[in-house]
């Protein structure tokens, strides 16, 4: 089995990585198509993090330095949400059809006809669609980190009792909009594995992804808090409650991949 870090250096000169990034062959049909409506896409987004990036918990318990910092806050965080939902909805176009398109086309057994492990394809061709985005994942980056931190340090200097809590909050700002991404790209990469219509695929991954983003919203786990009578803990239920299963799903679905790649693999021996 190849090194983990000596394979990484060689993906970029991988024909499967190159060819879903999009250097030489057919390009995506559905990316394509999606492409050519960004700007709605975009405006679309924004609208959707005015209105989820306007619900930050910060401001609970009517604290007057939370509300001062959520001011300053706002833009960051309208940004942050309005990147998440881009990057949820525009990974599945990458990695959805991916796989289905090749067995649509009958090039699947040609791929599995070269000395490549099925798992290496899989990631090859999963971080080729993904490296489509490259400008994405900068400002993801650079955003989430700027709303992390802010977080962390607003709630350690302003919220008294909780303030023990504020970098853990602040590093689970940070991780959920990548969380939330990864587990849209990952199951479009699982979906397409099960059919040959690319169609059906990103149908799938987008019921999957808008289903858990419906079930596991802040707006929910602020109602499990004030269900439960939590007041005093709203702000750390509402961040990482999601965070976490989030987390929990993304590995769930990181692992049906394994499991499906080890499936194929054997199909093919």
């Amino acid at each position: 089995m190849q090194n983990p870090i000596a394979w990484w250096r060689t993906l970029s000169q991988n024909p499967v990585y190159l060819r879903e990034k999009g250097n030489w062959g057919k390009a995506n049909p559905f990316y394509e198509t999606i492409r050519r409506f960004l700007p709605f896409v975009i405006s679309g987004v924004i609208l959707l993090g005015l209105c989820t990036g306007s619900a930050n918990p910060a401001l609970f318990s009517g604290n007057d330095g939370l509300v001062a910092f959520w001011c300053f806050m706002c833009l960051p965080g309208i940004l942050l949400s309005a990147l998440t939902l881009f990057g949820s909805f525009m990974t599945p176009a990458l990695t959805a059809p991916s796989i289905s398109l090749e067995l649509a086309n009958g090039t699947w057994d040609i791929l599995r006809a070269t000395p490549l492990p099925t798992r290496t394809i899989l990631l090859a061709k999963l971080f080729g669609s993904l490296a489509r985005l490259r400008v994405f994942w900068w400002l993801l980056f650079i955003v989430s980190l700027f709303q992390g931190l802010l977080m962390a340090c607003s709630i350690t200097l302003a919220a008294g009792e909780y303030a023990i809590w504020g970098w853990l909050v602040g590093l689970s700002t940070v991780a959920r909009p990548w969380l939330e991404v990864l587990f849209a790209a990952f199951t479009g990469m699982l979906f397409s594995t099960w059919t040959q219509s690319g169609t059906m695929a990103l149908v799938g991954s987008y019921t999957a992804v808008v289903f858990f983003k419906l079930f596991n919203s802040a707006a929910l786990w602020l109602g499990i808090a004030a269900l439960l009578g939590a007041d005093e803990t709203i702000l750390l239920t509402s961040t990482l409650g999601p965070t976490f299963v989030y987390g929990v799903a993304t590995i769930a679905v990181s692992i049906g991949l394994v499991i499906r790649a080890n499936r194929l693999e054997q199909h093919r021996q």
